[in-house]
């Protein structure tokens, strides 16, 4: 799972160079919604984990593996998890898969959390990652929209082919 989120960060790159504005921020980012099909299917423990090494697989196609690069996976691997915890505070109850609602909810929370936490991190650790005055609002938004591009394929395929019996009940908490 750590190589396909690697792949899919890649593959966005390719397809959507042209809507970056940094290297780390883009209006489209594909692999936010990978974030959150991790924890959602794997839970938090274990979408961690694939999150994290997927990013460290990245580590050698900008500066190699160093403290940035580490605690900027932590970051990223971070944000779905503390989300999918809010939304449980919340609501009180876990993600239902089959409601788009909750899906929305979910992602919502998440894309905003998600570039504060990263935001808040080159604040304090490497200012030049902030480039542009709305980078907040345009790693919001691109977090958003590849989340819903992959919410959306994901609600329909649950609607047309039903949740696998293993997903039908919540995701194991870690």
């Amino acid at each position: 799972m750590a190589a396909l989120f690697a792949a899919a960060h890649i593959v966005n790159g390719w397809l959507f160079h042209s809507f970056e504005i940094t290297s780390h921020v883009s209006w489209v980012y594909m692999p936010a919604f990978l974030r959150l099909f991790y924890v959602l299917v794997m839970g938090r423990f274990n979408g961690y984990v694939a999150i994290f090494f997927g990013g460290l697989l990245l580590s050698s196609q900008y500066d190699g593996l160093n403290f940035l690069s580490i605690i900027n996976n932590a970051c990223s691997a971070s944000g779905p998890v503390l989300a999918y915890m809010l939304f449980e505070r919340w609501q009180r109850r876990s993600v239902d898969l089959s409601s788009l609602r909750d899906l929305l909810q979910y992602t919502v929370i998440y894309c905003v959390l998600n570039a504060l936490l990263h935001h808040l991190l080159w604040s304090l650790v490497d200012p030049s990652q902030l480039r542009e005055p709305m980078q907040v609002a345009v790693m919001v938004i691109g977090d958003f929209f590849g989340c819903l591009i992959g919410v959306g394929l994901m609600k329909a395929a649950i609607d047309r082919f039903g949740l696998p019996r293993s997903l039908a009940k919540a995701p194991p908490q870690d």
